[in-house]
């Protein structure tokens, strides 16, 4: 069957967290590939890059063209296949600088503590550019180039650009348009929940313990495709599901966190149009 075949090989979209969930030997394979894996030795810091970046971006992060890595961890698989690199896998490492660069600053975030230590710096990022007005910059320091944030905020009208400043250094410039400049296609932000919006869904999800991802986030997707758009979805969550969030923001549905307690996460969704 073609869907049982592409399941087995890996591809230049699949997180690296799910590559070394199902194939835990490949390790090994990312390792020898390039001294910016050494790292992905110690337990702490495999929960970091691997779970924000696919193969094809962490093959750039390592100085390999994704092709080259990608055909490396099929061949430790004997799988000889060497499927094509994403499309959506768009680095602006290289492209000419932009003229908006010259813009004010409206919040300088350096996350590369957070991924150090094993966090998770999406909230932080998405509370920063919160933050900057129109015709502002927000500048992030990341230890690789934030390609999936490049979609996230340019539906809150942002433009992107990268540089690399140093060894597992970069720098991610993103310039928030102002209302005369014209947006690309992007439906702006979603307007924010209220604390009245609580007592009024129309449908509700729990996610257990023992669910192991990705299935939280597809149950709470198809609860939420089965919706129309302005109906609320309210999710009993055990943690705060972060690349969750990512999703939501990037598909322009409006969302809200109530953390209950150990374990005990509410969300709150809105489904946008």
């Amino acid at each position: 069957m073609a869907g049982a075949d592409r399941e087995e090989v890996v591809r230049p979209e699949m997180k690296v967290a799910e590559v070394l969930k199902r194939w835990p030997h490949l390790l090994e394979v990312l390792v020898a590939a390039s001294p910016a894996f050494q790292k992905l030795k110690n337990p702490l810091l495999r929960r970091t890059m691997p779970n924000l970046v696919t193969v094809a971006q962490a093959a750039r992060i390592g100085g390999l063209e994704p092709e080259e890595l990608v055909a490396r961890l099929n061949r430790a698989l004997g799988v000889e296949a060497r499927p094509p690199v994403a499309k959506a896998e768009e680095s602006l490492l290289g492209a000419p600088p932009p003229p908006w660069l010259s813009a004010p600053l409206g919040f300088h975030l350096d996350v590369r503590p957070i991924l150090e230590g094993g966090g998770e710096p999406f909230q932080n990022i998405m509370a920063a550019a919160k933050e900057v007005a129109p015709g502002e910059r927000l500048v992030l320091e990341v230890l690789f180039e934030p390609v999936p944030l490049y979609r996230v905020l340019a539906k809150q009208g942002f433009l992107a650009w990268c540089e690399k400043v140093g060894e597992r250094h970069y720098r991610a410039h993103f310039y928030r348009q102002g209302a005369g400049e014209g947006r690309k296609g992007g439906k702006g932000p979603a307007a924010p929940l209220t604390e009245a919006d609580w007592g009024d869904y129309q449908a509700e999800v729990f996610i257990e313990e023992n669910l192991e991802p990705p299935l939280p986030m597809m149950r709470v997707l198809e609860a939420l495709a089965a919706l129309k758009p302005g109906e609320k979805l309210l999710v009993h969550h055990v943690r705060r599901p972060i690349h969750l969030l990512a999703r939501l923001e990037e598909e322009g549905h409006a969302y809200a966190l109530k953390d209950l307690g150990p374990g005990r996460v509410e969300l709150l969704i809105r489904k946008g149009g």
